[in-house]
């Protein structure tokens, strides 16, 4: 019986094929673009158009998906209202909330669930 010595390839020596060096390029390519999106779509800051206070109102205008919206801040009653602004000329009241109800029963949500 004859047997000859053989060594096994070395996968870093070995010639690579050529479709497998463009497919990591492709790869390495679109990770790059893929961050790129990412890192400018995670990096928005917060965009309040605007805030104005006179007296006890506080007034915060914002873009919402397809409309702009307004939210109002009255210290006074202690009462926030959130207003959708219809075709520029118009308010309509979406919601409004007591504050005073909506602090004391997150804070027995947050004592029951202890």
């Amino acid at each position: 019986m004859q047997t000859t010595n053989t060594t096994p390839t070395d996968a870093a020596t070995a010639p690579r094929r050529t479709g497998e060096t463009s497919l990591t390029v492709l790869a390495l390519g679109l990770a790059m673009v893929l961050g790129a999106l990412l890192w400018g779509a995670l990096n928005q800051p917060a965009r309040a158009e605007m805030v104005a206070e006179t007296g006890h109102l506080v007034a915060l205008t914002a873009r919402g998906d397809n409309e702009e919206v307004l939210l109002m801040l009255d210290n006074r009653a202690e009462q926030i209202m959130l207003y959708k602004v219809t075709q520029n000329s118009t308010l309509e009241l979406l919601q409004s909330l007591d504050l005073t109800e909506l602090f004391q029963s997150a804070r027995a949500r947050r004592l029951g669930s202890e």
